[in-house]
């Protein structure tokens, strides 16, 4: 659930001249036409629609607290879908642990624990794909990571080292809102599965969520999705362990030309986000206590 928007989105004239006609009768007549007149050329659609807001229900108070993060570094590297494999992926930015590579391991990320979140404590990597307008790379803003309970199970902190991923990086139709979703600050509930065009003065954002049941043992699967699922109206499956749900916002300036806009990865729908976790174990727990 959210603490924003989730609990977390030319008819042409035409004017055909008639060609002047002999009176001869009370009504006029015009003249059979011997040619099909030529109608003017379409005025050219553009090719991707503004996008159609769906509004969501004002969310429902939950427990939850937050992480706020600067942008750290961007590299084309992916530790939980490529490791150990340099300039292998699209680039992705990262925010979180500085260190983050294609080499990252729990260990590395707990040994190397500078960071650009707040608080401290939190020494975990999120990264997501890079927004493009043509050539251009549009940097974010920051981050704000909603950490939320989300279900009625007991929840337990996300194990050191738990590996997910959000949203599908190949994607190219809209994915489900509950899952991506972008959204104007000044009007959360107003969600859509592409970027809506936002007034300038507030920020345009992405809503990533993760999954919150966790299978109980696995850190990562071989898809490095099936180790965990998302609850079914507020229920972790049985068998599963329910965690916070995380709702990654990353918040970018207001674009004017919403339909020029993709991700690195691919099309625009194709956005989602990684979380590699390195919190402080005992940090992090005292936060998950106060929500569970």
């Amino acid at each position: 659930m959210k603490m924003h928007h989730w609990l977390g989105i030319a008819v042409t004239g035409v004017l055909i001249a008639i060609a002047s006609v002999t009176t001869v009768s009370a009504l006029p007549i015009p003249p059979k036409p011997t040619t099909t007149p030529q109608l003017p050329l379409a005025t050219p659609q553009p090719t991707q629609l503004a996008p159609q807001t769906t509004r969501i229900p004002a969310p429902a108070a939950v427990p939850n607290f937050l992480v706020n993060c600067a942008t750290g570094q961007v590299n084309n590297v992916d530790p939980i879908v490529m490791p150990g494999m340099a300039a292998m992926s699209h680039y992705h930015q990262f925010f979180g642990n500085r260190s983050t590579n294609e080499n990252s391991t729990f260990t590395t990320l707990r040994a190397n624990r500078a960071t650009t979140c707040a608080p401290a404590s939190d020494a975990s990597a999120y990264w997501a794909p890079q927004l493009w307008r043509g050539s251009v790379a549009i940097n974010p803003k920051n981050v704000t990571v909603v950490y939320s309970k989300s279900v009625t199970n007991r929840l337990m902190p996300h194990p050191g080292g738990l590996m997910l991923i959000a949203g599908n990086s190949k994607a190219t139709a809209a994915q489900d809102l509950n899952v991506v979703s972008w959204y104007c600050s000044n009007a959360p509930r107003d969600v859509a599965s592409t970027p809506p065009l936002c007034a300038r003065t507030a920020d345009l954002v992405a809503d990533v969520r993760f999954p919150e049941c966790w299978n109980g043992k696995d850190l990562d699967s071989a898809d490095h999705k099936s180790h965990v699922t998302y609850a079914a109206n507020g229920v972790c499956a049985a068998g599963t362990v329910a965690l916070p749900r995380i709702d990654l916002l990353v918040h970018y300036p207001a674009q004017a030309n919403v339909a020029e806009l993709a991700m690195s990865s691919g099309s625009i729908y194709s956005m989602h986000a990684d979380f590699f976790n390195a919190w402080d174990p005992a940090a992090f727990g005292q936060l998950v206590g106060r929500i569970r």
